[in-house]
C-alpha cells in the first residue's frame, strides 16, 4: 500500500471469491481451482481497495527520519517536532468540543463541520460487466451542527452536475444556511463557527471566504469563523456518519444516485 506505486488497485467492492466466480462465469470450460487462482491472483501485485491519501506526511516524514537517524540528539529533535506536531492537533480536538458546549448553552452561537465523502459510484451491480465499465461519480458534502439533536445534512449530486470544487462547497453552505436561517433583526446577533480539513480545492480558499462576506452582509449571521484541523489529523463527527452510509451501501444495491443511502 502506502509506498508501493508498483501496486494496483481494484474496486473495494470487489473480493478474491466474487473474483473468481466472474472468472469461472466467463470462462465455463475452465477446470482452474480456488486455490489455483489464488496463488496466481497473488503474483500480479494486486490489491482491494484504494490506496490510503488520508495519513498524515508530516508523521510520515517525522517517522522516516526517526528511523534512518543514528544519533541520540537528532532523535530527541525528531520526537520533540512529532510530540509538538500531536498537541496541535489534541488542541484542535479540545476547542472544538468545547465550542460544541458553549453551542448547546446559547442559542446565538452555531457550530458546524463540513467534510466530503469519498466518491461513491453507481451502479453498484455485482456481474461482471461492470467492473469493466466507466461508472457515475456521486458526490456527497456532509454539513453536520454540533451540539444540536439535528440530523446531518447532505448534500449529494453526480457529475453530470457539477464538479467537488469551492464553487460547489460554498453552494451547499449558502443552501444550509438560507433554509436553516432567517435575516437577522436589527440589534440581533448570530455567531457561525465552521470547522473542516484544509483542502484548498474545496474548504481552505477565496470563494468560501466570499461566501462567509455574502451570508454576513444579508444578515445571516453577525460573525463567521472559519477553523481548520492538523492536516492528516482531521478526523470530524462528519466521518463517522460517511461510516454509516458505507456500511448501508456494502449491503444495498444502488441503481441511481437518487438510491445512494443518506
Amino acid at each position: 500500500m502506502k509506498g508501493d506505486v508498483e501496486r494496483e488497485y481494484l474496486s473495494p467492492d470487489l473480493n478474491l471469491l466474487r473474483m473468481f466466480r466472474l472468472y469461472k462465469e466467463n470462462n465455463p470450460a475452465s477446470t482452474a481451482k480456488f486455490w489455483l487462482y489464488r496463488d496466481i491472483f497473488k503474483q500480479q501485485n494486486l490489491s482491494f481497495g484504494q490506496p490510503r491519501s488520508d495519513t498524515c506526511a508530516k508523521c510520515d516524514a517525522l517517522f522516516s527520519k526517526l528511523v534512518a537517524t543514528t544519533t541520540d540528539g537528532e532523535r530527541l529533535k525528531i520526537t520533540a517536532k512529532s510530540e509538538l506536531h500531536h498537541r496541535k492537533a489534541e488542541k484542535a480536538y479540545t476547542q472544538l468540543q468545547a465550542e460544541t458546549e458553549w453551542a448547546k448553552a446559547n442559542d446565538d452561537c452555531h457550530v458546524i463541520c463540513i467534510d466530503m465523502q469519498g466518491v461513491v459510484y453507481t451502479p453498484n451491480l455485482a456481474h461482471s460487466n461492470v467492473y469493466y465499465q466507466r461508472q457515475l461519480a456521486n458526490y456527497n458534502l456532509c454539513i453536520q451542527e454540533m451540539g444540536t439533536d439535528k440530523p446531518p445534512t447532505m448534500c449529494l449530486w453526480h457529475e453530470g452536475i457539477a464538479h467537488r470544487g469551492s464553487i460547489e462547497v460554498a453552494s451547499c453552505l449558502l443552501k444550509w444556511a438560507e433554509t436553516s436561517f432567517a435575516p437577522l433583526v436589527q440589534a440581533k446577533e448570530r455567531k457561525l463557527i465552521i470547522y473542516s480539513d484544509r483542502c484548498c480545492g474545496q474548504n481552505n480558499n477565496w470563494r468560501v471566504l466570499n461566501l462567509m462576506a455574502l451570508l454576513v452582509s444579508r444578515g445571516y449571521f453577525s460573525q463567521i469563523e472559519q477553523k481548520f484541523m492538523v492536516s492528516g489529523h482531521s478526523f470530524l463527527p462528519c466521518d463517522r456518519s460517511f461510516a454509516t452510509l458505507d456500511k448501508r451501501r456494502k449491503v444495498s444495491t444502488l441503481h441511481t444516485p437518487a438510491m445512494s443511502p443518506r
